[in-house]
């Protein structure tokens, strides 16, 4: 568990979420939802297939992710995302990392990948990281990391994308950087 806030990149601060953050929780899955907005469907449908996704998504995850730490992301004071990470004896797995949308797009993602791989390298441990196909950004970013694909763990939408850090990278004597892949597409 972590006490106390944690100092990440780009200024921003981790933090256990508690209780009182559920609404905002909550606020942000929904506004992050316009890829279900856009069926075609009724209003009402989508929006209630949505609380039932934010209701399966924060009760699920426990029972799936028992080692999880759930932690609240801010910049200046202000809440600006979550991140879910599974911290098991042999591996780091991230479950979840979004941002409001209007810290989207500042490469805050991105800083917060580098310090998990960094954590990673820390603790002697792969990074386990599933991305859905269709985020090409996120596809691109994790093969330029040199993030492999696990096959026989990935499916028709989501891609099981795992990196090892280098014997160099977990003794501390040399920086992440960008590196080929060993193989893999998403």
């Amino acid at each position: 568990m972590i006490e106390g806030t944690v100092h990440l990149p780009h200024g921003i601060t981790a933090r256990a979420a508690i209780k009182g953050d559920k609404d905002f929780l909550a606020k942000m899955y929904k506004d992050n939802r316009d890829d279900l907005r856009m069926a075609d469907a009724e209003k009402d449908y989508i929006e209630s297939v949505i609380e039932m996704q934010l209701e399966a998504q924060m009760g699920g995850y426990g029972a799936q992710f028992p080692n999880a730490i759930y932690l609240i992301l801010e910049k200046n004071g202000s809440r600006i995302g979550r991140l879910t990470l599974d911290v098991q004896p042999v591996e780091l797995r991230l479950v979840d990392l979004d941002f409001i949308k209007k810290a989207s797009g500042k490469g805050y993602g991105s800083a917060i990948l580098l310090w998990l791989m960094k954590a990673a390298a820390t603790t002697r441990k792969p990074l386990l990281v599933p991305t859905r196909r269709d985020d090409f950004a996120m596809g691109k970013f994790l093969m330029k990391y040199g993030f492999i694909e696990d096959e026989s763990m990935s499916d028709q939408v989501f891609a099981r994308m795992s990196w090892m850090p280098t014997a160099d990278e977990m003794a501390g004597i040399a920086d992440i950087r960008p590196r080929a892949a060993a193989g893999g597409a998403v």
